[in-house]
């Protein structure tokens, strides 16, 4: 039996794409001793069509994969949130966590529509917050938050050394590579004054369910345990204070069902630790936690760079933003 290969090309040649077409090719498969005096032999011909005229953009920079999502964040992800559920886990696990509203001014760093600035300033902080996301800060500026602004954190936290009495970050530090929350918890511990605290709510890894946060969001890099925040801490010259869970908040009947329900499911989760560790108390099971860690020493005089030999290195202030942006821009091995 022979069998013609004909492969015919549809489209211009710029649709084609990078293939080149391939030569005509003819092939003979028989069983052996095949002759003209063993009959004609059977042509089949096949036809091959491959149109490539569909465009690809890859984006292999981090930045640019920011900006792009970051863009309509609000619209195309998070939304805007809920102004009742907001205060309620204020009021259960930020609050608490934070020195009283006479300690000085607040920072929310990574504010998204400024919800939890809208929650300090009723509540009688001198607060402010910046968000990266041009959208979200328009949503703060139409719901009357005139104290949000759009830039980068890092700027403003290198800007106002010492001067902090807290800073708080919801939902922001699973959104930086591992350098750039080193890098963040310097810039952070650089701002606050001595007695000051940084208050952050991140994804748990421990929980069994924390992969819903961790990846529900493409814009997430990492994720923690209390054991890594109290390493970043200490790294950062910070005073661990301490962590709470997130449990579901009771702010209606369906929502009070769950949080009943949560306390035994829970229960057995940490039992399971319990059984696995041989640590009996201190386990978080929810999918985040809420940390607070304290500055008790003097401010350094510039934003730090990092870390080598466990020296840290100091700069001017002039100098200072564009050395803490440097330090947390991820490499491009990194990427």
């Amino acid at each position: 039996m022979a069998v013609d290969l004909d492969h015919v090309w549809r489209g211009s040649r710029s649709e084609r794409g990078f293939i080149p077409p391939l030569p005509r090719e003819t092939t003979q498969f028989g069983r052996p001793g095949n002759s003209p005096a063993s009959g004609p032999a059977k042509t089949r011909r096949l036809h091959y069509a491959f149109p490539y005229n569909h465009s690809v953009t890859i984006t292999g920079d981090l930045s640019s994969l920011r900006d792009r999502l970051y863009e309509s964040y609000a619209s195309q992800h998070s939304g805007t949130g809920c102004v009742s559920a907001t205060r309620l886990i204020y009021r259960r696990d930020i609050r608490p966590l934070l020195p009283p509203p006479s300690a000085g001014p607040v920072l929310d760093i990574g504010c998204g529509s400024g919800q939890l600035v809208r929650c300090l300033l009723d509540d009688g902080y001198d607060a402010a917050g910046v968000d990266v996301s041009p959208e979200q800060v328009a949503l703060a500026r139409a719901a009357g938050i005139e104290q949000v602004s759009q830039g980068d954190y890092r700027d403003l936290l290198c800007a106002r050394p010492g001067e902090l009495a807290a800073v708080t970050a919801t939902d922001l530090l699973e959104h930086l590579t591992k350098p750039e929350v080193l890098g963040t918890f310097d810039a952070v511990a650089l701002a606050l004054r001595p007695g000051g605290r940084f208050v952050a709510r991140v994804p748990n890894a421990v929980s069994p369910f924390g992969g819903h946060i961790r990846y529900g969001d493409f814009t997430h890099e990492t994720w923690f345990t209390v054991r890594s925040v109290r390493q970043l801490a200490a790294a950062a010259g910070l005073a661990y204070l301490r962590a709470v869970g997130c449990p579901p908040a009771a702010r209606g009947a369906a929502s009070a069902v769950r949080a009943a329900l949560w306390l035994p499911l829970s229960g057995l989760f940490k039992l399971a630790l319990a059984v696995e560790t041989g640590t009996v108390r201190g386990h978080i099971v929810t999918q985040n936690l809420t940390f607070a860690a304290e500055k008790r020493r003097e401010p350094r005089s510039g934003c730090p760079a990092g870390r080598a030999g466990g020296a840290a290195r100091v700069i001017s202030g002039t100098q200072a933003a564009a050395t803490v942006r440097d330090a947390t821009r991820p490499t491009a091995a990194g990427r």
